[in-house]
């Protein structure tokens, strides 16, 4: 089985490169969304794993790719956005303020607060943007694959009580929570990573 690994907003596919070693290379699919460059979409062909970071596990949750067996949520929601069945999430006038600052410091602003930096290249403003919409319509709570969760205990973007409640009722297999305060559990935390990975390849072996 291949592994699809999916980065979160503000960020690029470096945000794997922490644990990547851990794993086959030629089983390795790393995806890049283009904030700061070329973006990529691997072609997937058979069964995969996938391995989502924030906003990027919400995609896998919400318009799963052929092929996909299960979800590893990392620092990852089942929605984001706050909706009127969602009163969790995070309000549409903080997003649309972020979105209109794009280009005027809310990358290192983000950035900083979840524990990173913004990453070497020239942002594209316009698919940053895109991303924030993303986060507010997205919604993956009617996803029934297996998911295997990973979470910081004082996650500063996607808070714990939130996260939770977004994946209430969904198939969460595990749920690991770091003694931590950041949200970029794969650069902090690599080996929880890769070890609740191999776990979930464990279960669809």
């Amino acid at each position: 089985m291949k592994l699809l690994f999916v980065h979160g907003w503000a960020l690029d596919g470096t945000l794997w490169q922490p644990m990547l070693g851990g794993f086959r290379a030629d089983e390795s699919l790393v995806a890049d969304a283009g904030y700061y460059g070329r973006p990529a979409n691997p072609v997937i062909d058979g069964p995969i794993l996938g391995i989502g970071h924030s906003l990027g596990a919400l995609e896998l949750l919400a318009a799963p790719p052929p092929g996909l067996q299960g979800v590893v949520a990392i620092d990852g929601m089942a929605r984001f956005g706050q909706a009127d069945d969602f009163p969790f999430g995070v309000p549409a006038r903080v997003l649309e303020r972020m979105k209109k600052r794009v280009a005027d410091g809310v990358l290192t602003e983000f950035l900083e607060r979840a524990g990173g930096r913004v990453p070497a290249g020239a942002p594209d403003i316009a698919r940053l943007q895109q991303g924030l919409d993303r986060l507010e319509i997205l919604n993956g709570r009617a996803c029934r694959l297996p998911i295997w969760r990973l979470h910081s205990q004082h996650d500063p973007i996607a808070t714990l009580a939130m996260a939770d409640a977004s994946f209430a009722g969904l198939n969460v297999r595990e749920r690991c929570i770091r003694d931590a305060t950041d949200h970029l559990s794969p650069l902090h935390d690599p080996q929880a990573c890769a070890d609740l990975i191999r776990t979930a390849l464990k279960a669809l072996s």
